[in-house]
């Protein structure tokens, strides 16, 4: 029994880093793989490792039939770890084709945003606040002041 819904690890990286927006995104849009819908192969790496990586068929390459994305993951020398990085990466990738603005990849860049503009408006008024708290004092104080 699965308590948890899997979700790719893209997904979960922003969650550590921004665990405010965590109840803020709509996961109920995020789609589902059938296995059934996958086609999938296993080829030879290349990259730094040498004989190690070349030799061996441990990149995964995932064909998603209805929609025909492919995503080829070789991130690790582990076959096992490729499939599951492969499989969060093609559902990252599906989200992004069905959800368009509603996936959770653009829902972060908008709440990342709308913090971002958050913070500065809060640095420009306290800013602000500094600026008109030194007038203030140096009119008192004239000799202390620049």
């Amino acid at each position: 029994m699965v308590l948890f819904k899997r979700l790719p690890s893209l997904y979960l990286s922003y969650q550590v880093r921004l665990k405010s927006f965590k109840s803020s995104l709509d996961y109920s849009r995020v789609p589902k793989l059938d296995e059934n819908d996958l086609e999938e192969n296993f080829v030879k790496g290349s990259g730094p490792g040498g004989q190690a990586v070349n030799k061996t068929n441990n990149a995964v390459v995932l064909k998603h039939i209805p929609t025909g994305l492919v995503v080829k993951c070789h991130q690790t020398r582990d076959q096992k770890k490729n499939r599951t990085l492969a499989r969060d990466l093609l559902i990252t990738k599906l989200d992004n084709l069905m959800n368009g603005e509603l996936s959770i990849e653009n829902q972060l860049k908008t709440l990342k945003m709308k913090h971002e503009k958050d913070t500065d408006r809060k640095r420009s008024k306290k800013r602000a606040l500094k600026e008109a708290f030194k007038k203030r004092e140096c009119t008192d104080k004239s000799d202390s002041c620049e």
